[in-house]
């Protein structure tokens, strides 16, 4: 018996955004689109005379920027945590001798 997915249909910016999420993914789609909806709404409190497309490129610009940052960020952490078991390792190596 196979269960048929149906689409989700969201609105941004006036454009009509379908998704066809797995199970685990229909949680994921609406807290994106959220989070789009909710950047969208606040750029155009803080700046009304911005056109939509204008909005959506902003929009688009903070969220890579973000993306990109935290990608930093985790690199940066992936490679302090690499110094440090490399440290940890050399005591273990040192003690054990």
């Amino acid at each position: 018996m196979t269960q048929m997915v149906q689409d989700i249909e969201y609105n941004v910016l006036g454009c009509k955004v379908r998704v066809r999420p797995d199970q685990n993914d229909s949680h994921n789609a609406k807290a994106v689109i959220d989070l789009i909806n909710a950047e969208v709404e606040a750029l155009k409190v803080n700046r009304p005379q911005l056109r939509d497309t204008d909005v959506a490129v902003l929009v688009a610009l903070k969220m890579a920027t973000e993306k990109m940052q935290l990608e930093d960020e985790y690199k940066q952490n992936i490679f302090k945590l690499e110094e440090s078991l490399e440290t940890a390792l050399q005591a273990l190596n040192i003690e054990a001798n």
